[in-house]
């Protein structure tokens, strides 16, 4: 078979309808170009041109880059330059060059001459595009160094952030076991960590209101307080709780589930006892549903400003929990009622720590590093023991080093 014949064999593959022909074709192309002289020749441009169509598709990126920038100078086809300064701004921040290559696109050729380009030329040349924007990782990104993944693609905006731990900052970790796992993994790397544990069916916010009324002294009835008691950890009272997070630096909120059970009659919250049996004969007694955004943005608001009125200076980190619902009694498939759920609380922790005027407040993406990065790789559940809703210990390790890492 003559090249030129392999050439036309490697387009052939691409059936313009598949992710994956067209990652098929673009493989076969470049295996074809390791195979070619580096001449000009009109067939090595085609291939180069094919090639480089197939990265600025489906990645990588990098590549379609390197091969838009030989590809041009050498056809100088105004078609080449306008491709490249497209993948320059979508694959880079290359925005000088990228307006460059639209420039000679406009002067090669006067249908890229466009009021559109014109305009995008003028603001990259006044210098007001010149602020970052975020883009999703790569595919090596996601298995290659965690922290590094975390650092550079998740927590990305927290960088620059203040620093407020040292050697002897202490944490006090509220929320579902997600919440008790950061906080044992402090205890690990040194740090005093103090954990009150709601589990993960109640971790309402409706629920850490209550607890935050029964610290107060708030009247909850019988029935609740009994409960809230049987929460704690042994030894512990409401001085207690209230001693340790008074004296913590950090407090750690790490928002639960979005689901709760409510009087049919009253509207009132009402607290389950955490068993399996328990919850399905309220769910014959009670309308069980998913709360709203605003429900739960005024609960976690309430216990905030308790926290801050005993501990007026303590930092908050705002987290939500990876860790998914197990069962739902409002919708057949837990699959849907955990994405609804979860995407209400990831809501919440944005409205609270960025509108609503909190100082020193900040958010932890530990649902996006667990639920976004876990989506592509497999190890970040079910590592330790085949349980699909168990977080891995070994990711809850590095999330918590990267934290640490990043605010000492």
């Amino acid at each position: 078979m003559s090249l030129a014949e392999r050439i036309d064999q490697a387009f052939a593959i691409d059936d313009g309808k598949t992710h994956g022909k067209h990652a098929e074709s673009r493989d076969a192309m470049l295996a074809l170009m390791d195979e070619m002289p580096d001449d000009r020749s009109p067939e090595r441009l085609r291939l180069i041109r094919g090639a480089a169509e197939r990265c600025s598709h489906v990645g990588p990126f990098e590549k379609a880059i390197e091969l838009y920038r030989k590809l041009a100078p050498i056809s100088n086809d105004a078609g080449d330059y306008f491709k490249l300064s497209e993948v320059l701004t979508h694959g880079g921040d290359h925005l000088d060059e990228s307006a460059a290559a639209l420039k000679k696109a406009t002067e090669l050729n006067s249908s890229f001459d466009t009021q559109a380009n014109r305009e995008a030329l003028r603001i990259a040349q006044t210098g007001q595009v010149r602020r970052k924007i975020g883009r999703y990782p790569d595919t090596k990104d996601f298995h290659g160094d965690f922290e590094g993944l975390i650092r550079n693609h998740i927590a990305v905006n927290l960088n620059s952030a203040d620093k407020f731990i040292s050697e002897g900052t202490s944490f006090f970790t509220m929320g579902s076991c997600f919440a008790r796992n950061i906080g044992q993994a402090l205890a690990n790397n040194g740090y005093v960590s103090n954990h009150m544990e709601i589990s993960e069916h109640i971790n309402t916010t409706f629920a850490n209101r209550m607890f935050v009324d029964w610290l107060r002294g708030v009247d909850v009835g019988a029935d609740n307080q009994d409960r809230i008691v049987g929460l704690l950890p042994t030894g512990w009272g409401n001085a207690d709780l209230i001693y340790k997070i008074a004296t913590s630096d950090v407090f750690i909120l790490t928002l639960g589930v979005a689901a709760a059970f409510f009087d049919r009659e009253t509207g009132d919250f009402v607290l389950p006892r955490p068993s399996a049996l328990n919850s399905r004969v309220l769910a014959e007694r009670y309308r069980f549903r998913t709360t709203t955004v605003r429900e739960n943005v005024d609960n976690v608001l309430h216990m905030i400003g308790f926290i801050r009125n005993i501990s007026p200076d303590i930092k908050i980190v705002v987290t939500v929990s990876p860790v998914p619902m197990l069962a739902s009694f409002e919708f057949e498939s837990a699959v849907q009622a955990d994405c609804l759920s979860k995407s209400t609380m990831r809501l919440v922790a944005h409205e609270v720590v960025n509108n609503s005027g909190l100082e020193n407040i900040i958010y932890w993406p530990s649902f996006e590093i667990f639920r976004w990065a876990g989506s592509n790789a497999s190890d970040y559940f079910a590592a330790d023991d085949g349980a699909a809703w168990h977080v891995s210990e070994n990711k809850v390790d590095g999330t918590v080093k990267a934290f640490v890492g990043m605010f000492s």
